[in-house]
């Protein structure tokens, strides 16, 4: 139903994504009125294609935090399990479920030094599962960062 939006749509995804904009503000940039900039974000948001929240991008380096990303390779039908068990750890910030090296890729925030830490609380909390975490790459500065899927 979905596959196909309209330019209009994709250019407010993007737009929104990159950063907070009014209606006006999105109107002006995208050469519409406001009235249909409302239409267009509540249409977006009632079949749940986007989600509006106020964000911002903190400096991991500056902030002395580090993004710790982890590999999980489980069978299959596990991964919903395991996102259940660990997605209330303080220090998960990110779950995707993936096809692939792995069947999920976990993100996890904590201070610079305590990456062992997060990593072990994380591990136990899979403990009795048939999963196990193959890949780990801790991350100290964003290159880029860009939610826009166009």
């Amino acid at each position: 139903m979905f596959s196909i939006l309209e330019d209009l749509d994709k250019k407010i995804i993007q737009s929104l994504s990159s950063g907070i904009y009014s209606y006006e503000d999105l109107a002006k940039t995208l050469k519409v009125t406001r009235g249909t900039i409302y239409r267009r974000i509540a249409k977006l948001e009632k079949n749940k294609l986007i989600e509006k929240r106020i964000m911002a991008i903190p400096n991991y380096s500056k902030l002395d935090l580090s993004a710790v990303f982890l590999g999980i390779d489980a069978s299959y039908g596990q991964s919903e399990e395991i996102g259940k068990l660990v997605m209330n750890l303080p220090t998960v910030k990110g779950l995707w479920r993936t096809y692939g090296a792995h069947q999920i890729i976990a993100e996890l925030i904590c201070e610079k030094g305590c990456e062992g830490s997060a990593i072990t609380n994380f591990h136990k909390a899979l403990a009795g599962l048939n999963a196990e975490i193959s890949h780990v790459a801790i991350g100290f500065d964003w290159i880029k960062f860009d939610i826009s899927p166009y």
